[in-house]
This record gives structure tokens, C-alpha cells and sequence, in this order.
């Protein structure tokens, strides 16, 4: 299955500002949620699960033959927040998916790199 890079991102978005401190989102709340509605049950599900793999959160997923039936997350990880703040503004984020767009396969790792020097050179533009 394809992994929607922009999935990845709405649902870190997501976490961040529906999330209070202390409390948990289930897997209800993603599929339930205004801000993610333009994504099948299955992009926020296999999405959820890969980024339950990246270290992006605290998670707990509960996987029945390759199948997500529950999940839950408490926060951000620091590498969640760091990929977060590398890829959240929208210029940033259309300028990285405008130099991967003619690449087959781009990487979380990837899209981190490229969106620092995106911010960089924007960066370097008003010095």
C-alpha cells in the first residue's frame, strides 16, 4: 500500500493540536476528525500504523492480520516534533513536495532533509 505523505503530515498536525496534554486520541478520534476527512479509513489506518514504526510517537497499535483495530497515542516523540517543525508551514511543505513530485519513492528521512534546506534557502533569501 501507498503511504500518503500528506496524510502523514495532517495526521502529525493533527496529534499536535487536538491532543491536551495527558489525555490519549483513539483511533475513533482520527477517523471521526474534520481535519482528516479527505483521507479513506484505510490512508489514516496504514498511516497510523507506519508512523507507530518511526519513533514519531507513543503509540499503541493494535495490528489483526494486517489490519489496525485499535490504536491510541499520547504525544509527539522529540523526532515527531522535529519532522512536525521541519514540514508544517504550507510554503515549506508545497516547495519539498514540488522537488520530490517527479521522484518514485521519497523517504520520511528524505522529506526531512529536503524541507530543511526548503527552509534554509528561504531562510538565506531574507538575510
Amino acid at each position: 500500500m501507498y503511504l500518503n505523505q500528506d496524510c502523514v503530515r495532517d495526521c502529525l498536525k493533527f496529534i499536535e493540536s487536538d491532543l491536551a496534554f495527558g489525555h490519549f486520541l483513539h483511533l475513533s478520534d482520527f477517523l471521526e476528525s474534520d481535519n482528516l476527512n479527505g483521507y479513506s479509513e484505510q490512508d489514516i489506518k496504514y498511516t497510523l500504523m507506519k508512523l507507530s514504526e518511526t519513533n514519531f510517537l507513543h503509540s499503541t497499535p493494535t495490528i489483526i492480520e494486517n489490519n489496525l483495530i485499535a490504536f491510541s497515542t499520547g504525544m509527539l516523540t522529540w523526532n515527531g516534533h522535529k519532522f512536525l517543525d521541519t514540514i508544517r508551514d504550507p510554503e515549506v511543505w508545497s516547495k519539498t513536495k514540488k522537488v520530490t513530485n517527479h521522484l518514485e519513492s521519497v523517504s520520511i528521512s528524505l522529506l526531512s532533509e529536503i524541507g530543511s534546506k526548503v527552509i534554509t534557502n528561504m531562510i538565506d533569501k531574507n538575510l
